[in-house]
């Protein structure tokens, strides 16, 4: 293996511990109520879900997207979400960051952590068995780019 390979292989694992402390966040609003670090989270979330719905994150956004910005996330992501779970997480993230003491929003934060464990685990799973992408795999994921 070279470096190059393991360095891609790397972003699988970046990309599952972006997910690991989502769902982390999430979990602990959901069990414990505190939601220390659930702002934090869900807008790192929010920008970097938004940059891949517009193609193109803002300046202001830019330095700010913490996933998404690499071919590997962007293959991952294209084979667990269908662009309908892409929106609906954001809205989903949106809701919860707009009303994190309704009581309404904790099943919204069990449907997001079913989400985002999807993502983790395929994550995993890429990085543990990474294989040949096709050629209309690899168009596609370039046009998400």
């Amino acid at each position: 293996m070279t470096p190059m390979d393991l360095q891609d292989r790397a972003q699988y694992l970046t990309l599952a511990l972006f997910s690991q402390r989502i769902v982390s966040a999430l979990m602990e609003y959901v069990d414990e109520n505190k939601r220390g670090k659930l702002k934090p989270s869900l807008d790192e979330a929010l920008v970097s879900l938004r940059s891949i719905q517009t193609k193109r994150p803002s300046a202001l956004s830019e330095r700010r997207v913490v996933a998404f910005t690499s071919y590997e996330h962007l293959r991952t992501i294209d084979e667990v979400w269908s662009p309908k779970d892409r929106a609906n997480a954001i809205r989903m993230v949106q809701a919860i960051l707009r009303a994190p003491t309704n009581p309404k929003t904790k099943p919204v934060a069990n449907d997001l952590i079913d989400l985002f464990s999807k993502l983790q685990d395929q994550a995993l799973w890429n990085f543990e068995q990474p294989k040949p992408v096709s050629t209309k795999v690899m168009q596609r994921l370039c046009r998400l780019a």
